[in-house]
């Protein structure tokens, strides 16, 4: 159970600081690609609009593969999408890949939820949601610092790629644990 819980708080944790690492960054990537506010901003927008659509599918996906294949292919498109806009070379590569994330944070969120809801008996229920939710909240709350940390010790790059360690380990812990169906 818990095994299963902490594997869904570092896939849900690592979508929620991608949503906020980006906003210190504008500047760079402003810089970088030359581009306006308006079309910086459509990175953070891109994310949470496609987040709201990754939401969406999530219910879908457990029920048509499970919740060990969802979470797989959740932290796999992630990965890619953290990979594109980290590695990008042009404004449209950064989109898709911001987009990409979005999709994958938005399957990976209620998933987690789902799957500690599921793992735990009635009368633990509140307390393994209570966890799942404190993840939830850290993460924002530690992205626009790690990103800030990000830029200043490296580039603008790092704020894309500081995620891929959490949700390659949450790829490999999840393909252990999570429950098949």
């Amino acid at each position: 159970r818990w095994l299963a819980t902490i594997t869904c708080v570092m896939g849900a944790m690592t979508g929620g600081l991608a949503s906020t690492t980006v906003n210190v960054a504008f500047p760079d990537l402003m810089g970088a690609f030359g581009l306006g506010r308006d079309q910086a901003q459509l990175l953070s927008t891109g994310y949470f609009a496609s987040q709201t659509l990754g939401m969406l599918l999530s219910a879908w996906m457990i029920k048509s593969f499970g919740e060990r294949i969802a979470n797989i292919v959740a932290l796999s498109l992630f990965l890619l999408g953290a990979a594109m806009s980290g590695l990008a070379i042009d404004t449209v590569t950064l989109i898709v890949g911001r987009v990409t994330q979005g999709v994958s944070a938005g399957v990976l969120q209620p998933l987690g939820m789902a799957v500690t809801f599921k793992v735990f008996p009635r009368d633990q229920k509140g307390f393994a949601m209570g966890i799942f939710a404190m993840g939830n909240v850290l993460a924002p709350a530690l992205g626009p610092t790690l990103g800030g940390i990000a830029i200043d010790v490296f580039s603008w790059r790092y704020i894309f790629l500081l995620t891929l360690p959490t949700a390659f380990l949450a790829l490999i812990v999840g393909n252990l644990f999570l429950p098949t169906q």
